[in-house]
């Protein structure tokens, strides 16, 4: 008698390679969409806000026998990056989430090898990553609106994949909220533009300085007014520099590429990306697409500003 296959154990996979993971059946898909769309018509999101988050709440052409949504914790540090300008080096950090794509690729090619073995296929899932974190027992939401996942912090990315891989375990439940949240305000004190409201628990996430600092082409006018709009180069850390959550994992900074005057220079006169030197853009290759963009004009308010 042939020997009966091991089941296979998502979580317990991507675990070993030092990510979390955890799973769901697609038939709370619906779900995720409602609970986007009820922000939306309650106005507790701007319409601008949920159009520039982009979700697709629909499961992907390329796969239509999907019966699983998988989302999984990638661990990400801050990054430090340097760039030297008028003889003088200008260290600046990154927040989590920005510099990705080498961890994001290891942690989907040992899902999709994983499931490929089996004879199962994986696509990439465009949803409302935080809602379903929080809502598969993957992580839970602290005061700022940030998710947390245990041995994490705050300090890592989601993504998500359907695959036609049967729900091994369906753990939906409700809206998870730290205990270390329920008698503390040190996020909404620290927060430079009052966007942690003490009256709701959402966040006026339009008028976070991580959400302002990738607008194109230019912050509003009363960003630059902010004493610690700077905090960091893509992306704002305030709330989560200060959080005791976050007290582990704070620390843990990833030196990033250093760039030389003349590199420097490009980047502050926006040279298309395709246009750089070979050595520059392997320095950029572990960036997001939609941070490149950015960088000439928060690099040029940083240097202005100091």
């Amino acid at each position: 008698m042939a020997a009966k296959k091991s089941p296979i154990r998502i979580s317990n996979t991507m675990k070993r390679a030092g990510y979390e993971a955890a799973t769901v059946s697609i038939v709370h898909l619906q779900e995720v969409q409602a609970a986007v769309s009820r922000l939306v018509e309650h106005g507790l999101v701007s319409r601008r806000l949920s159009e520039y988050w982009n979700f697709h709440l629909e499961t992907d052409a390329g796969l239509p026998g999907a019966r699983t949504i998988v989302v999984i914790a990638v661990p990400q540090s801050i990054v430090r990056v340097a760039f030297r300008w008028q003889g003088k080096d200008r260290p600046a950090e990154i927040a989590p989430g920005y510099f990705y794509r080498a961890d994001e690729t290891r942690a989907e090619d040992l899902l999709k090898n994983t499931l490929a073995a089996a004879g199962y296929e994986i696509v990439r899932a465009n949803l409302a990553l935080k809602t379903l974190a929080v809502r598969s027992g993957l992580a839970e939401y602290g005061r700022n609106n940030i998710a947390y996942v245990p041995g994490m912090g705050s300090f890592f990315r989601l993504v998500a994949y359907y695959t036609d891989f049967p729900c091994e375990e369906d753990s939906w439940g409700e809206y998870g909220v730290m205990s270390a949240c329920a008698d503390c305000s040190i996020c909404r004190r620290n927060c430079p533009t009052g966007c942690i409201d003490a009256e709701r628990f959402l966040v006026h996430a339009e008028n976070c300085l991580g959400f302002l600092g990738q607008r194109q082409p230019d912050f509003p006018y009363w960003v630059r007014l902010q004493p610690e709009w700077e905090n960091a180069l893509v992306g704002c850390m305030r709330c989560q520099f200060d959080c005791p959550v976050n007290g582990p994992y704070i620390g843990d900074i990833r030196e990033g590429p250093s760039f030389s005057e003349e590199e420097t220079g490009q980047v502050l006169d926006a040279v298309p990306l395709d246009r750089l030197p070979r050595e520059t853009r392997l320095k950029l290759s572990d960036m997001a697409d939609r941070v490149y963009p950015l960088l000439s004009r928060n690099l040029r308010e940083l240097v202005d500003w100091n």
